[in-house]
């Protein structure tokens, strides 16, 4: 089966936010939802000192529902929204 890298993006509701503890929430959303092997979460800067979070994790394309994790990320406390921002397909 197929696999692919997905790139969630996440928005603060404030500069003021604790990315820290966004990053470590939609890591663990990110795994529950069956991401494979090693996973990369990193802030980047957009505007005014606003920053997003971006989550790179792998996944088998099959039944997955890459909406639905960024819905669920999307409630984490702080974030005002989630999206999916990139899939890329893995080689090999």
């Amino acid at each position: 089966m197929a696999k692919a890298i997905i790139t969630f993006k996440l928005m603060p509701e404030s500069v003021d936010v604790d990315l820290g503890k966004i990053r470590e929430k939609a890591l663990v959303i990110a795994k529950e939802a069956g991401a494979i092997g090693q996973m990369q979460a990193k802030e980047e800067p957009i505007a005014f000192g606003l920053k997003a979070v971006l989550v790179l994790a792998m996944y088998e394309v099959g039944n997955a529902d890459f909406d639905g994790i960024a819905a669920k990320m999307s409630e984490i406390e702080d974030v005002q929204s989630a999206e999916v921002a990139k899939m890329d397909l893995a080689l090999g």
